[in-house]
């Protein structure tokens, strides 16, 4: 597991309009419905960081009234249990939103994979410009709605699927969202490593390794390396995968 020790963020001052018009992310982010007029006051509740690979950023029980908005890179979000044992909640790619609470303590910790680029927004002052734009508030409650939904599918992963079921999941979990973000149908990139894929489905990271080599050898998938898959058989992988998860064509 990697290192909790929080290390440098770089939080150097950046243009934030000029970060904003040139974000690559902004066609599938919350932000997304603010029209290039209203954008000028809204920049002042963001600002730019760039976080370290294997940074913590967020930390279990820290008062942080801000939301994460990821444009680059990926993230992990996890909770620490008792006995030191962690379970990871998900994965933050761009266009995640971070911090939904009802309070301004965050109930969990959230550490950078690789290079993450983030935009730090003030909720108060993003409350303030979604009260005054309804298609934003509508942004943020569809957000809000799609992580509460991922939330009880990972929970019927966890308490009702086998192990294959369990990672032919993930897979198609991660091609549905990394198609949305990168365009490609046939090709998953794991970021996270087998340890962290482990950790979010309740398996050994020995059941993980042993059933990405049977869905290998069925011809499921294709490794080009160890941090980037082809999908060969998309039905069988969504049949396996059950009602957790729609094909990224369809939804």
């Amino acid at each position: 597991m990697s290192s909790l020790r929080n290390r440098a963020i770089d939080a150097s001052a950046l243009d934030q309009e000029a970060v904003c018009k040139t974000c690559w992310a902004k066609s599938f982010s919350f932000c997304k419905p603010l029209h290039a007029a209203d954008m000028g006051g809204f920049f002042s509740a963001a600002a730019s960081l760039k976080v370290n690979p294997g940074t913590v950023f967020i930390h279990d029980g820290a008062k942080f009234p801000f939301y994460f908005n990821i444009t680059r890179g990926a993230t992990r979000s996890f909770k620490i249990l008792p006995d030191g044992r962690r379970q990871i909640l998900n994965f933050g790619v761009p266009g995640t939103l971070i911090g939904f609470s009802d309070r301004s303590i965050f109930d969990f910790s959230v550490e950078s994979i690789n290079e993450v680029s983030l935009c730090r927004f003030t909720k108060d002052k993003v409350d303030f410009y979604a009260n005054k734009h309804p298609e934003l508030r509508k942004s943020l409650l569809d957000k809000m709605m799609a992580e509460l939904s991922e939330s009880y599918a990972h929970t019927l992963v966890l308490g009702k699927m086998s192990a294959r079921e369990r990672l032919a999941f993930f897979l198609m979990k991660q091609n549905k969202t990394q198609f949305k973000v990168y365009g490609e149908l046939n090709k998953i990139n794991l970021p996270m490593n087998r340890y962290d894929i482990s950790d979010y489905l309740g398996i050994t990271t020995e059941t993980v390794s042993r059933t990405f080599t049977q869905f290998e050898n069925e011809g499921i998938i294709t490794f080009i390396k160890a941090s980037e898959i082809i999908v060969r058989d998309r039905r069988r992988l969504g049949a396996l995968a059950g009602g957790g998860t729609r094909s990224p064509a369809i939804g």
